[in-house]
């Protein structure tokens, strides 16, 4: 039920990035309009290739963080841990800090037993970065309750991840 709540938050804040992305661009402009045909789209399918079409578009994009964190969400649900580590890394690129990226990364990596190095690295650094955000206000739609259990959940789930991965190293 815990890891529920939890990964229910991580979706949310996911989801208001993506939202978020949308005030990032110039209204009427072509990201803006390529953005709105993405949010548009319920087909899963379809909105990856718009995504990565987004990508080939618009590669110098401050919004690509968002489109990569939407289609490491999508490649998750579909399982498909290649693609999420392909696009977890690319977060990682123009984001080093980003949280959901570090957790979903270093899981990924755990399970299927590869850069089990860097799977503890990547999750070493997400309990450094909840830990920090302790002492940091909850951002604009999070109350104070909300922001405590949003980071208290992503460090045990990185100290979880991080006790995994060592134990798989030999």
């Amino acid at each position: 039920m815990k890891t529920r709540v939890i990964l229910t938050l991580c979706v949310v804040f996911v989801g208001g990035l993506v939202s978020n992305a949308n005030a990032q661009v110039i209204a009427g402009s072509p990201e803006d309009k390529a953005f709105q045909k993405i949010d548009a789209e319920s087909n899963t399918d379809k909105k990856i290739a718009l995504l990565q079409d987004f990508e080939k578009q618009f590669p110098q994009s401050k919004t690509l963080r968002e489109v990569y964190l939407e289609l490491m969400k999508i490649y998750q649900e579909k399982n498909d841990s290649a693609k999420v580590m392909e696009y977890g890394e690319k977060i990682i690129k123009v984001d080093a800090d980003n949280l959901s990226a570090l957790l979903t990364l270093s899981r990924a990596y755990a399970l299927e037993r590869k850069n089990l190095d860097r799977a503890v690295q990547y999750a070493q650094k997400a309990v450094d970065i909840a830990t920090r955000m302790k002492s940091q206000p909850p951002p604009a739609g999070y109350s104070d309750e909300q922001w405590k259990q949003y980071i208290e959940g992503n460090e045990g789930l990185a100290r979880n991840y991080l006790n995994y991965a060592k134990s798989l190293r030999p």
